[in-house]
């Protein structure tokens, strides 16, 4: 696991784009000029590429576009919510679509970080949700998982087969729908935090570290899937 989590590392495009264009300064000021030029210049190509909202938008696409967002008259096919975290920025983004769709549910908050298990930023989302007028006793923390799968394994325990909401980020939708219900629970897609744009003007076409985040994120999806699929399932 550690040793594809490190091949994954160096896979993703702001990664693999840098260690291509040091590799070609390199081999340039070694008098290997033309070998060197050639990796430069892929390697500005691939960032310009990985920059612009189209294409950031067509490598996410296939992840994003496999569920929809929860409607209202929807809400009554069960009564309780499970909150995957993902950091920071996309914590708050997923909590919002708590507090869209939240009806009295039990709200269950799962994962920490593994890399900063101290950092409890399970407790963070649910002062967030009560500060906003959730009751504290409708929230339950799940803080001790440190991936999707494990997640999944540790709700299993408190929800069993019972349907759910199931929210995370729209691109992380369908690894997750798929990690739980391989592990025989009934999970209902919430996706929240979409980055596919749609609509592109002139300056779409300019580069932006956004967007090669976003390329980041569907790869690191892609190769979580093959993984699950490979080594978990």
């Amino acid at each position: 696991m550690i040793l594809f989590k490190i091949l994954e590392k160096f896979l993703l495009p702001s990664v693999f784009i840098f260690v291509l264009i040091l590799v070609g300064l390199i081999l340039f000021f070694k008098r290997k000029q033309r070998t060197g030029k050639i990796l430069i210049i892929l390697g500005l190509v691939l960032y310009y590429l990985f920059s612009i909202t189209p294409i950031a938008d067509l490598i996410l696409s296939p992840l994003e576009n496999q569920y929809q967002q929860i409607q209202k008259n929807e809400l009554d096919k069960a009564n309780k919510v499970v909150l995957l975290l993902g950091g920071k920025e996309s914590n708050v983004l997923r909590a919002s679509e708590v507090l869209r769709i939240y009806s009295e549910f039990q709200i269950i908050i799962a994962g920490t970080n593994p890399l900063n298990p101290e950092k409890n930023e399970a407790n963070e989302v649910k002062n967030y949700l009560i500060e906003r007028g959730v009751p504290a006793e409708n929230i339950i923390l799940e803080d001790k998982s440190r991936n999707t799968f494990e997640s999944a394994k540790n709700i299993k325990e408190m929800v069993g087969k019972e349907p759910f909401f199931l929210i995370t980020s729209a691109y992380h939708i369908p690894r997750s729908i798929e990690t739980f219900q391989k592990v025989a629970m009934n999970p209902i897609p919430a996706p929240a935090d979409f980055k596919i744009e749609g609509d592109y003007n002139l300056l779409d076409f300019f580069p932006n570290a956004q967007n090669l985040k976003n390329t980041d994120s569907a790869f690191h999806e892609y190769f979580g899937i093959l993984f699950y699929r490979l080594i978990l399932f």
